[in-house]
């Protein structure tokens, strides 16, 4: 499959098992650039007579779909260009929905899906910079609360996807066991996006090469396969 046949394959897969699989929805709308994101919307449409966004707002409810709905829908600006000023007054606004409770309000929603990743990170650091805390910090107010994690995580594959996806691949080989639908996800779709950056920011946060972390947990053509993917992007 090319990058688009298999996010569509992907994204069809979770909204039939929607709320538990909101994090590959939200993966793909949030770590793709815009025309990947658009072309995957449109292979969707091609092989399963519907939109993404019509089954995403069709398998979920409340605050999932309020966020999820929109980020699908996103085609945001690819460039460097940042407006300071915009990223004060919307780090204000960021900061009166939080402070108010208010996490699925229309405006934060807004902010987050339809600013370019470059302005959101201007908007993230204002934030930083005039309350004293990190958005993702104030977002933790109840560290159980599933949309709220989601919301987290979007903020995170937004602006740090490396971030984002080192936490999958260790939580997916954390203890006994291993969640291979996840540890399999990330290594296929960001083997040629940003692998070596994602390899760096596990040895750091784990003190351990992420490849002596999966020939540790997996084993024969599995563990082959893994290997040479984030060893070599082409393969």
């Amino acid at each position: 499959m090319d990058p688009s046949e298999r996010d569509a394959c992907l994204a069809n897969e979770a909204t039939k098992r929607l709320p538990d699989s909101n994090c590959i929805i939200m993966e793909i709308a949030c770590a793709r650039p815009s025309d990947d994101l658009f072309k995957v919307r449109q292979t969707y449409h091609a092989c399963y007579k519907k939109s993404l966004e019509e089954d995403v707002s069709d398998h979920s409810t409340g605050d999932f779909r309020k966020l999820l709905v929109p980020l699908v829908t996103a085609f945001r600006y690819e460039g460097d260009e940042v407006n300071m000023a915009l990223a004060s007054n919307e780090a204000k606004i960021l900061h009166e929905k939080i402070s108010d409770n208010a996490y699925s309000d229309e405006e934060l929603i807004r902010i987050l899906s339809i600013r370019s990743k470059t302005q959101l990170n201007a908007t993230f650091n204002q934030y930083n910079d005039q309350f004293g805390n990190a958005i993702n910090k104030d977002l933790k107010s109840n560290p159980k609360d599933a949309y709220l994690k989601l919301l987290r995580s979007a903020i995170k594959c937004l602006t740090e996807p490396e971030k984002y996806f080192e936490k999958v691949l260790r939580l997916a080989m954390k203890g006994l066991g291993t969640d291979e639908e996840s540890l399999t996800r990330v290594v296929a779709t960001r083997a040629e996006v940003d692998m070596e950056l994602i390899k760096e920011r596990y040895y750091q946060r784990n003190n351990m090469p992420l490849d002596r972390a999966i020939s540790d947990d997996t084993s024969g053509d599995y563990e082959r396969m893994l290997l040479a993917l984030i060893g070599h992007g082409d393969l």
